[in-house]
């Protein structure tokens, strides 16, 4: 048994922009986990076919600000919002079985016309790494910004779960200004919607059923065939320092590692443009 989430009017404004003025279309895939949402452009570019997946808390319209770029560049770009989050559908148990088994039952379909350039930023990350493990021949080329699923200790895990709960305006603020690479003119709304969404109890159902075992291993890492851009803003704050030396130590030889000035946690909110740039030069280059 599953249950409808429930997005709030700043996803509901973006989905109905996007679906209005640019042309996308909306609909449910059936999963054993509940319907997964799914936002498609059929766009108007040469480059394959590219999925952007979200992250804790977050939904597919947050993509909103690099999509111009994006939808000149690739010939689809698919927005899944992961179970529990934005229009998906709630497991009845949401832990990190559900949502893998949900997310990738949505990704076998968006993928049933050939493999796909599969983006992650965060919880996304980690997600598309496994899948690109499970799945490797439904993936061109992984593309990563901040991917989470790092190696922590016991106590670095339960840091990371206590930053995510905000128990105040003021904690919501010093979280964004974690989360953004400079401080935001509008930071106050940004605190308000955040905390709204970081209070749900989804949201704190997957905090507290992460654990240690379920982070990723150097030896998955190595095994990652596909073409793969790691970028990793020099403003991130939010992730343990040390997740970069994992990953670089871990990743691949072939794997294109980048460390922009000026980008955090989340680089499509810190500069949209700039991260759909590099993403279309990587994909034109490499994939």
């Amino acid at each position: 048994m599953s249950h409808r989430g429930v997005p709030g009017f700043a996803e509901h404004f973006a989905r109905s922009s996007l679906t209005r003025l640019r042309g996308y279309s909306t609909r449910y895939v059936k999963t054993s986990q509940g319907r997964v949402h799914v936002l498609e452009a059929r766009a108007r570019g040469p480059l394959p076919p590219l999925v952007l997946l979200h992250g804790l808390s977050s939904a597919g319209v947050h993509f909103l600000p690099m999509l111009g770029l994006l939808e000149r560049a690739f010939s689809r770009v698919v927005l899944p919002d992961l179970p529990g989050h934005g229009f998906s559908d709630t497991p009845s148990t949401l832990d990190a079985t559900s949502l893998r088994e949900g997310l990738f039952e949505a990704l076998d379909d968006v993928t049933r016309g050939g493999p796909v350039l599969l983006f992650g930023n965060s919880l996304g990350g980690y997600a598309a790494i496994r899948y690109a493990l499970e799945r490797p021949e439904r993936v061109k080329a992984l593309l990563l910004a901040s991917p989470g699923g790092g190696e922590m200790t016991d106590d670095e895990l339960l840091a990371l779960r206590t930053t995510f709960r905000l128990e105040s305006h003021g904690d919501a603020l010093a979280f964004i200004d974690r989360l953004l690479a400079s401080r935001s003119r509008i930071r106050h709304l940004y605190a308000w919607g955040l905390r709204r969404q970081l209070r749900r109890p989804e949201v704190e159902a997957i905090l507290a059923a992460a654990t240690r075992e379920q982070l990723l291993k150097p030896e998955e890492l190595a095994a990652l065939s596909h073409p793969i851009l790691f970028v990793w803003g020099k403003a991130e704050r939010l992730l343990p320092a040390r997740h970069l030396d994992f990953f670089r130590s871990h990743l691949p030889p072939h794997a294109h590692v980048v460390e922009p000035t000026g980008w955090g946690h989340s680089p499509f909110l810190d500069d949209g443009a700039g991260l759909a740039r590099q993403l279309i030069d990587f994909v034109r280059r490499h994939a």
